[in-house]
């Protein structure tokens, strides 16, 4: 019987005779890459249904709490989910001195939107989301994490692919655009169908036309995981900004829902210092005092990756 304080290193055939009493009626098998799987343990199942666009997962856990999965792999969790979402939208919001307009490509769940109406000054904000029944899903049982905040009146919902909204709205200008999309690639190197198109040089052209003179663009650009095959997706994503973007900086970031060190990239053809930002006087003249993960010198490490991520990231 599989016990987990006995013997760990098994054959193969043994592992499926214990893991009923182990883990229970139910558990979240989570493929991180070809050589790694990570059980977790399910407390009870909201959500297993598939929509036009992908499998959306809704269930709880003991040790991450709420967690949304799209296509089997997990998006966020309620561990965790602040890290990257304070991440995604401060260090850029707080780099712009006025911050009046925003698009979220993605964001279905509404947390990136839940920290953007933190900024008072704050007039437009579109969601551009390709899946309704994600949104709805969301609204329904992630609304203790979300706390509604797709349901402010200052943010626009568009059910609609992101590239088709823009082609039908060349005039639009943005001051800041997070790109909040499912990762283009997973850890054996397929391209995901959702985004593939997203994560291009292409298209993070196309998006510069919809920015303000000095306007962000933010987007999530996978995990680093110290393993050059797989870093190189990230670094695809990174290469393909600074082909478009006079300014590049990215931040790293431990999410262990994620199990991996995760990144977002800022970019812009504005040459602002991000790594140098001081938060903490930035937040506190805006009226920010909620945060969980983000200060000063959060941002700092973020922004000053150790020795070895930054020669994994280089393909060393």
């Amino acid at each position: 019987m599989f016990r987990v304080s006995q013997q760990r290193l098994l054959p193969t055939a043994t592992l499926s005779e214990g893991l009923p009493e182990y883990f229970g009626a139910s558990v979240f098998v989570d493929v991180e890459s070809a050589d790694r799987v990570v059980l977790n343990k399910v407390s009870s199942v909201l959500v297993s249904t598939t929509t036009p666009f992908q499998e959306v997962g809704i269930f709880r856990t003991p040790n991450l709490g709420l967690v949304l999965t799209l296509d089997g792999i997990i998006q966020l969790a309620e561990l965790d989910e602040h890290i990257y979402h304070e991440l995604l939208v401060h260090p850029a919001a707080l780099t712009l001195s006025e911050m009046k307009s925003v698009l979220i490509l993605g964001g279905g769940d509404g947390c990136a939107t839940r920290e953007l109406l933190k900024y008072r000054e704050l007039e437009r904000l579109e969601v551009v989301e390709i899946d309704r029944q994600v949104v709805d899903l969301c609204r329904e049982h992630l609304n203790s994490i979300n706390l509604g905040a797709l349901d402010d009146p200052r943010v626009t919902l568009i059910v609609q692919e992101g590239e088709s909204y823009l082609n039908e709205h060349p005039e639009k200008r943005y001051d800041l655009v997070l790109a909040d999309l499912t990762e283009p690639y997973d850890t054996a190197g397929s391209s995901g169908d959702l985004s593939k198109n997203i994560f291009s040089t292409r298209f993070y052209a196309r998006l510069k036309r919809h920015m303000t003179p000095g306007g962000i663009l933010a987007a999530q650009s996978g995990g680093v995981t110290c393993t050059p095959k797989v870093d190189i997706f990230h670094r695809s994503i990174v290469d393909g900004l600074r082909e478009c973007f006079a300014s590049v900086h990215t931040a790293y970031e431990y999410l262990r829902s994620y199990d991996q060190v995760w990144t977002i990239t800022l970019a812009s053809d504005h040459y602002y210092d991000i790594p140098g930002l001081d938060p903490d006087p930035l937040l506190e003249s805006r009226g920010i005092a909620d945060l969980r993960h983000y200060d000063t010198i959060s941002h700092r490490r973020a922004f000053s990756p150790p020795r070895h991520l930054r020669q994994s990231i280089a393909g060393r």
